[in-house]
């Protein structure tokens, strides 16, 4: 019979408990933030019927380095002013990174950024088919990274690790 340890996957008595569960699933405030993409993704949409790309930033340092907000650039949808709309905005973020040219997944990701982002109430259905409300975060302006523009603000020190986030 295997150990307690080894069918729980970790050992408790190794582990500190967590005060809360609210960790990640809780938006960033608004503001600006220096970020990162950690992983770009060609996906379909449900209906079958267009394809976005999908993003994952990564906030790159500060009181919320690690979390990430996920932001999907709808290449092809019904809506031709849907689809116009994020061409746009991903040609934004193309020019923020230096690349109109990218071959593949990679070269849309490991390239500092700022982004401005925003809390927004959605409403949605949940897995129970009930409607329900929670606050999200969006991405609302990209811009290239520069040591000159202004910084996100600073966390106080937390003894944060020193390797980047999308590193570990």
């Amino acid at each position: 019979m295997s150990s307690n340890s080894e069918w729980l996957g970790f050992n408790p008595a190794e582990t500190e408990a967590a005060e809360s569960f609210r960790g990640k699933q809780e938006p960033i405030p608004n503001g600006r933030y220096q970020a990162i993409v950690t992983s770009a993704e060609r996906k379909h949409t449900k209906s079958g019927n267009g394809w976005y790309w999908e993003l994952t930033f990564a906030i790159a340092e500060g009181q919320y380095e690690g979390k990430t907000i996920v932001h999907r650039f709808n290449m092809v949808n019904p809506s031709a002013e849907a689809s116009e709309i994020e061409r746009r905005h991903l040609r934004r973020y193309l020019d923020c990174i230096g690349n109109l040219n990218p071959q593949d997944e990679s070269d849309l990701c490991n390239r500092v950024i700022w982004i401005e982002v925003e809390c927004e109430k959605q409403s949605y259905t949940n897995k129970r088919g009930e409607q329900a409300e929670g606050i999200n975060n969006a991405i609302m302006k990209i811009d290239p990274y520069s040591t000159t523009a202004s910084p996100p603000p600073k966390a106080a020190a937390t003894g944060q690790s020193s390797v980047p986030p999308w590193k570990r």
